[in-house]
């Protein structure tokens, strides 16, 4: 199935960790972001006619969606119907929130339009951690969202996801397991949490350089190991390295990603893949800008034509992030390439991968060694 990703580039406050394409809310900026979204979707859309008809999931991502006011939002989705794309008929609507944003007009503005997923960005239920990560807002504001989504929610028979983190800077296992129990025990259907990225050209990252922040390596391992063992207890399964959902639960559209299932990008830094092309828009929003007022031309996006090892290597690498794992036997039909028996009965003996017919999974430590695993199989 396809796939459609709209970059809403809007955060009331951006994090000290934040590696995304933002920029700071501005009234001024909501009408004039809608009238250029619309424009680049109208270009690029009718560039991709055949794969525009096959779109099933939509997602809302960022960035805050939920910090563009409800009256731009229904302006956007009715300029996507207009062009043919139609979110009451998808399989599948996520949007991305946060806590401070997740009012209820705001979540009946979102089911009117079509929207059947929620995904809140909670990271931590810790006052002291959020301020450390330059996080807005409190945990009483999550705790509040995070009620308010799942009785809206289950009154209307959608989903909900809910966002952690962890290895955050002065964060103890005790307290990340607290954080995931609470989240568990909530009757959440949808869990993600992911470990800090420290990049050099963001506020956390410049800090930990400079030797200000210090993060304990062994803790990672331990925090990751725990959070899935407490979902496991509580019914959500792990079915993707950082993903876990109850029966049923899954995310249809961030499931299409693992499998290669292609999918269209718009807004500033918005990735994409349709044919044998991986692709991004510009990032900074008045690059942006200038390139939507230019007519979206492809020799300004960032552009990777995959070739056979290209492919070969992401069928591995995203087959191995999900609990399916990789089939073998496909691997061998499709690119005529085949794994060394041996390469793969190494990790078998160490317990961190698993065979099972023509299939290989990780288990065990595997899924934090899961890079270096990997590498050793990708074809040379």
């Amino acid at each position: 199935m396809n796939g459609l990703y709209i970059h809403v580039p809007f955060c009331a406050k951006i994090c000290g960790y934040c590696d995304f394409a933002t920029v700071a809310s501005s009234a001024r900026l909501f009408r004039e972001y809608v009238d250029l979204l619309l424009r680049e979707a109208a270009i690029r859309l009718d560039e991709n006619a055949n794969f525009a008809k096959e779109i099933s999931t939509v997602y809302l991502g960022g960035g805050t969606p939920s910090a563009l006011p409800v009256e731009e939002l229904s302006r956007l989705v009715q300029g996507l119907e207009n062009l043919g794309i139609h979110l009451k008929e998808m399989r599948e609507v996520d949007i991305e929130c946060n806590p401070e944003s997740s009012s209820d007009a705001f979540l009946e503005e979102a089911y009117r339009i079509g929207v059947t997923r929620f995904s809140l960005g909670i990271q931590t239920f810790d006052d002291a951690l959020l301020q450390a990560i330059g996080r807005k807002g409190s945990a009483a504001e999550s705790r509040d969202a995070l009620s308010r989504i799942l009785r809206f929610t289950q009154k209307n028979g959608l989903h909900a996801t809910a966002d952690l983190m962890f290895w955050l800077p002065g964060q103890t296992l005790e307290r990340f397991e607290k954080d995931v129990t609470e989240l568990a025990e909530s009757g959440i259907g949808h869990v993600s949490f992911y470990g800090l990225t420290l990049n050099s050209h963001t506020v956390l990252g410049r800090r930990f350089e400079k030797g200000e922040i210090a993060l304990d390596e062994d803790l990672y391992p331990a925090m990751y190991q725990s959070g899935v063992n407490i979902l496991k207890e509580h019914g959500i399964e792990r079915y993707e390295v950082s993903n876990f959902a109850r029966k049923g639960e899954e995310s249809l559209h961030n499931r299409n990603y693992w499998l290669r299932g292609e999918y269209l990008g718009l807004g500033p830094g918005a990735h994409g893949f349709i044919g044998d092309k991986r692709m991004a828009t510009p990032g900074r929003y008045l690059a942006w800008k200038r390139w939507v007022e230019a007519g979206c031309p492809e020799a300004q996006m960032e552009v990777d034509l995959l070739g056979k090892k290209e492919r070969v290597d992401e069928k591995i690498w995203l087959s191995l992030r999900t609990r399916e794992g990789l089939d073998l036997q496909s691997l061998e039909r499709e690119e005529l390439t085949k794994i060394p028996d041996e390469k793969i009965q190494r990790f078998v003996d160490q317990g961190y991968l698993k065979k099972s017919g023509s299939r290989v999974f990780l288990v065990g430590d595997g899924w934090l060694l899961m890079d270096s695993i990997v590498e050793n199989l990708l074809p040379e």
